[in-house]
Order: structure tokens, then C-alpha cells, then sequence
């Protein structure tokens, strides 16, 4: 029998040493995300994604009512979080086919190699030889 969580309901609402430890790296990563939006809003970039959430979050408590500040960080670390997650899951899927088609086709992979060669030479790949 495995050692790891049985799925007592309500478990996760215990102070458990395992529940204080991700109670206290959620809380972490909410503030690390708030502290880069906030950094974002005041400083003087152009209009992106992340300037956008928080916009949203606006707009939504304004067609919506009143809400508390801790509604509107929850929306905001939320969006980060689920944009962030999205992206990571779209960029390991196209990485693992590539690899896989790579790797069913070695004609590919040596042409492929061929060019990476050719293009870096003995010195590893930058932003610059893209």
C-alpha cells in the first residue's frame, strides 16, 4: 500500500505539515506574481497580456458590483496562472512530437543537424544566430 494521500475528504483543509508547506508556497507565488503585475501597471510598457488582466479584472467588478481586493488579486493570479500553464503544455507537446518525428525520421534529424552545424559551428546556439 502506497504511502501518499488516501482521499479523505476535507484532508486538505487540515494544518497538516504537507498542507502548511503548500499554504505557504501558494502564498509565496501569489505575491511573486501580484509584485510583477504591479511592477508592470507602473512601469511604462506598451499594452500586453498582462497589462490586460488586471484591466479585466476591473471591468469585471465594475459591470458586476463591488467586490474585495482579494477577489480581484485571486482573478488576476488565476489568469497568470492559467496562461502560464497553457503555455507551457502547447510548447512541451510540440517539442515532444518534434522529437518524436525527429527521431522516426533520421533523414530529417541529419538534415536538420546539417544546419545547425552549419549555422553555429563549434560554439553553442543564441537569440542571435535564430
Amino acid at each position: 500500500m502506497s504511502k501518499g494521500n488516501v482521499g479523505v475528504p476535507g484532508f486538505r483543509f487540515l494544518p497538516s505539515k504537507n498542507n502548511r508547506a503548500m499554504w505557504k508556497i501558494e502564498k509565496e507565488i501569489n505575491s511573486m506574481i501580484l509584485k510583477v503585475v504591479k511592477q508592470r501597471n507602473e512601469a511604462s510598457y506598451e499594452k500586453d497580456l498582462l497589462q490586460m488582466i488586471p484591466e479585466g479584472a476591473k471591468s469585471y467588478i465594475d459591470y458586476y458590483g463591488p467586490s474585495t481586493d482579494s477577489f480581484r488579486d485571486n482573478f488576476i493570479v488565476d489568469n497568470c496562472k492559467n496562461i502560464y500553464f497553457a503555455g507551457h503544455e502547447t510548447t512541451t507537446i510540440i517539442a515532444s512530437w518534434s522529437l518524436m518525428l525527429l527521431a522516426a525520421h533520421p533523414e530529417w534529424q541529419a538534415r536538420a543537424r546539417t544546419e545547425v552545424l552549419e549555422i553555429c559551428g563549434d560554439s553553442l546556439p543564441d537569440a542571435n544566430m535564430l
